[in-house]
């Protein structure tokens, strides 16, 4: 018996404001304030990343935002040609593991190839292990450490 795949067409673009709802539930995926309350937020981080150096793209199946990879871009002092810099990305749970998030990445670095970019870098969270996973397996690698320091006191 002969075995039948549907390949779903994934459209990336740029992220526009009807796509706020959806992109407020990939980031409570992430691990964020409730859809609800990232609502707000989420439509002015549109906003921001149709900026000049910054861009939010979204994954599209059928119609339906699945994804999304926020891009930010720079001239870096000690290194010819411009740095990308991967700030979140996150396809939604029920369609992990099926190419989806291998694509949008793939169109992200082209997007960031005709910036000028000749590297990209991209942190994760310590227990995202599957997540350091994939970025080894699309050819990324571990090359540093990163230190944050918080420059606003914290609230209560």
């Amino acid at each position: 018996m002969q075995q039948l795949f549907y390949i779903h067409l994934v459209i990336v673009r740029q992220a526009i404001r009807k796509d706020a709802a959806a992109l407020a539930v990939l980031l409570t995926q992430l691990g964020y304030p409730s859809p609800q309350e990232n609502l707000d937020f989420v439509l002015g981080k549109i906003e921001t990343y149709s900026a000049e150096t910054y861009r939010l793209l979204v994954g599209e199946v059928d119609g339906d935002v699945v994804g999304f990879i926020s891009l930010h871009w720079f001239q870096i002092f000690h290194s010819p040609g411009r740095m990308g810099r991967i700030t979140a990305f996150c396809v939604h749970e029920r369609v992990r593991s099926k190419g989806i998030g291998q694509y949008i990445l793939t169109e992200a670095e082209k997007f960031l190839v005709a910036q000028g970019c000749t590297s990209v870098e991209v942190t994760s969270n310590l227990r995202r292990l599957q997540t350091h996973d994939f970025y080894l397996k699309h050819g990324y690698a571990e090359t540093s450490k990163r230190f944050i320091k918080s420059l606003v006191p914290k609230q209560g």
